[in-house]
């Protein structure tokens, strides 16, 4: 089907995960996937070193999920993600660890190793997704995570709204999880935003590859 102009991203909302800050074009494609390989490394201004100690209880994680989103949130249109004097770094894992520090919790310094963490604690679903889950994408479908980023809000239609760095800065993204390879149902009600790889449009659902709770 044909989709409505505004739909299309620009590839400043492409998965610029570890792609420095340039001009943005419609006719550029995907930077290449994430050239972050300091997982578990401790750099100067990378914030908080990764760890993982569980799950909170319901109460208290509804709390660590709302200072998180709080967080990320208050980043968009940030390029450097920098919180209470800890500057995490300029990519999208470091929105997510971020995040993830605001709500008590430290995480690997990219998305490969986050998505490895959460495999291993069988914490990983195609589905379902909820507000502070982490949210993996990968360059082509179902291909390897590259990207990730948290989500803000689920519509009932199953529209999620994605926080994500991009190479303009921490942004929103939709992507439907339920009918991923159409833009638009007839109601208007649920969509995706659309990105550029590689040239071609992609609906941002079709490169979601899975949801997890770290919090």
């Amino acid at each position: 089907m044909s989709l409505p102009r505004s739909l299309l991203l620009a590839a400043a909302l492409a998965m610029a995960c570890a792609a420095p800050p340039r001009a943005a074009r419609r006719d550029t494609p995907l930077p290449p996937p994430a050239r972050e390989s300091r997982a578990g490394a401790r750099t100067p201004g990378a914030g908080p070193a990764p760890g993982f100690a569980g799950q909170n209880p319901s109460g208290l994680r509804d709390s660590a999920v709302a200072r998180a989103l709080e967080t990320a949130s208050s980043l968009v249109g940030q390029r450097e993600i920098a919180v209470n004097g800890v500057r995490f770094g300029d990519d999208c894992a470091a929105l997510v660890r971020a995040a993830l520090a605001s709500g008590g919790r430290a995480g690997p310094a990219d998305p490969a190793s986050l998505h490895a963490l959460a495999t291993a604690r069988g914490l990983v679903r195609r589905a379902g997704p909820s507000p502070g889950d982490l949210v993996f994408l990968a360059v082509r479908p179902d291909g390897p995570p590259a990207h990730v980023g948290i989500v803000e809000s689920v519509s009932p239609e199953g529209t999620a709204l994605l926080l994500h760095h991009t190479d303009r800065g921490v942004a929103r993204l939709r992507a439907n999880v339920g009918r991923p390879w159409t833009a638009r149902a007839e109601s208007g009600r649920w969509m995706n935003d659309v990105l550029l790889v590689e040239g071609a449009r992609i609906p941002a659902g079709r490169l979601v590859i899975g949801f997890a709770s770290l919090l």
